[in-house]
């Protein structure tokens, strides 16, 4: 097929990692044509790993998100009319690392999938905390056209009637949700590799099947990429995506390096100060003695994985009330620490933390204390 890709990237400091270097030298073996759009003014780093690439690259504000984006490139930036010329567009976004397996196979394999347009991964239906309810859908971090969807009048409506998401809540309703409804709703057919893999029935309500299953998706489905947040350590399936990247390294089906150096870069970003930041809290483990995590439930579970993926060693788990807790854990009031200890306060809600930072600070010494939040 004569393929148009359009790929979007946004990134706080407008640097482009290499990461989508890779991403995109893998693209061109598939796309005839490769249109970059950054959301964001200007490159100050990196741009070798677009420029080596792209056919062409357009700048503009962060509106929109990538509904935006896509919105523009194909409305204003090209037109219909070039459009018109390709037999597949396909829309893909940085919010993912890989491909791990070779690009061509699995853009085959969908070739014999009879559908007018396709993705990844088919997101179960479900309800949303404000009870919104949401059907299957193909999700769209990576989305294919074929010419069937391409030349209908309700694919070219759906563009021109899209309103600029104004966050990415609506985004995924109005763009990702909205788009397949939109498709289907009119006689379209969507098909995600998910479905070929026949890996769907592995998927439950309510669920991101990315967030939970890497290591499944990546291993028995063949699933070529590993979505970012899959690696943040609020995630629930975050130690599931630690096995899914030791696979990766071990199968050597991907430079597990690209992953780390961008995760790293982010991960100090004032904007990400949920993120654990990766540069700090190495430092940390290194200037002092004995670890202990203070925390018991989701986040520190998930920071105990990283450590054992690192290959450090944390002296235990600190709580307030141990008596309250499922796994072992030391109650920090009857905790024996040394000045040369470090605690790193491993829980998700930012004002739990700053109770718990206060605790600490009565007992220990500022340096000893390591918090994401602050």
């Amino acid at each position: 097929m004569k393929r148009l890709c359009i790929f979007v990237t946004y990134d706080h400091e407008n640097i482009v990692d290499n990461y989508i270097g890779y991403m995109l030298r893998q693209l061109r073996k598939v796309a005839d044509s490769l249109i970059v759009v950054c959301n964001y003014g200007f490159i100050s780093r990196g741009i070798d790993n677009i420029r080596l690439y792209a056919d062409k690259i357009f700048y503009r504000d962060n509106v929109g998100f990538d509904a935006g984006a896509y919105k523009d490139a194909i409305c204003s930036y090209l037109g219909w009319d070039e459009i018109s010329k390709y037999e597949e567009l396909l829309l893909i976004n940085d919010s993912f690392y890989g491909p791990f397996y070779p690009i061509e196979d699995w853009f085959h394999t969908m070739e014999s999938v009879r559908a007018d347009y396709w993705g990844i991964i088919r997101c179960p239906g479900g309800k949303f905390h404000d009870g919104y309810v949401y059907d299957a859908h193909i999700q769209s971090y990576f989305l294919a056209f074929r010419k069937s969807a391409m030349e209908s009048t309700c694919f070219r409506a759906f563009w021109e009637q899209l309103e600029y998401p104004d966050s990415l809540y609506k985004a995924v309703i109005d763009f990702e949700i909205g788009c397949n409804r939109w498709l289907e709703g009119h006689g379209m057919k969507g098909a995600a590799l998910t479905d070929v893999h026949q890996m769907n029935a592995l998927f439950r309500e309510n669920e991101v099947p990315y967030l939970q299953y890497s290591m499944e998706l990546i291993s028995s489905g063949k699933i070529p990429i590993i979505k970012r947040r899959s690696l943040y350590f609020q995630n629930k399936g975050f130690a599931n995506a630690l096995e899914a990247i030791r696979y990766i390294q071990d199968k050597e089906l991907y430079d597990v390096g690209l992953i780390k150096e961008h995760l790293v870069r982010i991960s100090r970003l004032p904007e990400n100060r949920d993120m654990m930041d990766l540069g700090r809290l190495y430092h940390f483990y290194k200037t002092h003695a004995r670890i202990f995590i203070y925390g018991a439930g989701t986040y520190a579970q998930n920071l105990a994985s990283f450590f054992r993926y690192m290959g450090w060693h944390w002296s235990g788990f600190l709580v307030s009330n141990a008596l309250a807790q499922s796994v072992a854990c030391t109650a920090f009031g009857q905790a024996e620490l040394e000045a040369a200890d470090g605690i790193v306060i491993a829980v998700g809600d930012r004002d739990v933390a700053r109770e718990i930072r206060k605790t600490v600070e009565a007992r220990c010494d500022k340096g000893q204390i390591f918090c994401p939040h602050y």
